[in-house]
């Protein structure tokens, strides 16, 4: 449970912060400006205010979600994530002319981002269901969790990563249950063995990519507001990331009509392939899948928390 700290008086600062300079605002650092003449006042006032209370022990998910409540965004108008705020704290530029931090405040955060980087590790784990797994509560995206005392988990990160923390399920029962299923699944009946033709997909996608980057020459050159940039990035970007996903449905419809029937030969095979070919074979039959909540007793695994949304 992270600690509860009362907020410095310095985040009132945080209100009306000024536009940099319209011109190379995708490419400017959060606090100075594009050509970093100047700092921007309110967004450095953020970052000696977070500066402050990570120094005091506050965590990095606690800064970040307030700051997100409040309506801070990046210097390219997206929410903030810990590993952005953790990067940015330790920004070199930070300390350069026109500075905003002083040098031993940054020193003191140099020296806390390398103690948590300390400590022996063992080697990172490859998880077969990375973006698979959904929560049951919030619908976030499960991750793996590596745990030096116990068994790796798939959870439900906190809000700060776009989760409710709410659901967990242990890494390897949840990779064995869902193999299980798509093998067995492959031999039923009902696969569809029709061609795809993606092509027109894959056109339109382009088309997308290419109006993104005239609409960024746009606005560098100034023949549309900021305003307009993102209201017609917005509109064409979720068009783009629509076809984005049909291309990928496609894809995976593809590869599983070249897998229909083969389960007896996957199921052979299995524990001799790595998790990049079984991965493969899973993400060709299966969208997502949903882990409801833990029945109990929750020390007993139960495979029908496992809900498989086919892409047949």
């Amino acid at each position: 449970m992270e600690p509860v700290r009362r907020r410095p008086a310095v985040a009132s600062t945080l209100v009306a912060v000024p536009d940099a300079p319209r011109a190379d605002l995708s490419r400017r650092a959060f606090g100075h400006t594009a050509d970093r003449t100047q700092v921007v006042a309110g967004e450095a006032a953020a970052v000696r205010e977070a500066a402050t209370r990570v120094l005091d022990g506050e965590t990095l998910s606690s800064v970040v979600k307030d700051w997100n409540e409040r309506g801070l965004t990046t210097a390219g108008g997206g929410p903030w994530r810990v590993n952005s705020l953790s990067g940015l704290l330790v920004q070199a530029r930070l300390v350069a002319p026109p500075r905003i931090l002083d040098d031993d405040t940054h020193r003191r955060l140099l020296a806390l981002h390398a103690s948590r980087g300390k400590g022996p590790r063992r080697t990172t784990r490859r998880y077969l269901l990375t973006g698979l797994l959904r929560c049951w509560r919030c619908g976030g995206t499960m991750r793996g969790m590596p745990r030096a005392g116990g068994a790796d988990l798939y959870v439900c990160p906190g809000p700060p990563h776009g989760g409710c923390s709410g659901t967990a399920v242990t890494a390897d029962h949840a990779e064995d249950a869902v193999g299980d299923m798509v093998i067995a699944h492959l031999d039923a009946a009902g696969v569809p063995r029709a061609p795809v033709d993606g092509r027109e997909t894959l056109l339109e996608l382009a088309g997308h990519r290419r109006r993104l980057l005239e609409l960024g020459d746009l606005w560098a050159s100034g023949e549309i507001s900021k305003e307009e940039w993102i209201s017609l990035k917005r509109n064409v970007g979720n068009r783009a990331r629509a076809a984005e996903a049909e291309v990928a449905r496609l894809s995976r419809a593809a590869a599983l009509r070249d897998l229909a029937g083969s389960g007896r030969v996957l199921r052979a095979r299995w524990p001799s392939m790595d998790v990049e070919q079984r991965r493969t074979v899973v993400q060709a039959a299966i969208d997502h899948v949903l882990v409801l909540a833990a029945e109990p007793p929750r020390q007993v695994f139960h495979p029908e928390r496992l809900q498989p949304a086919w892409l047949d």
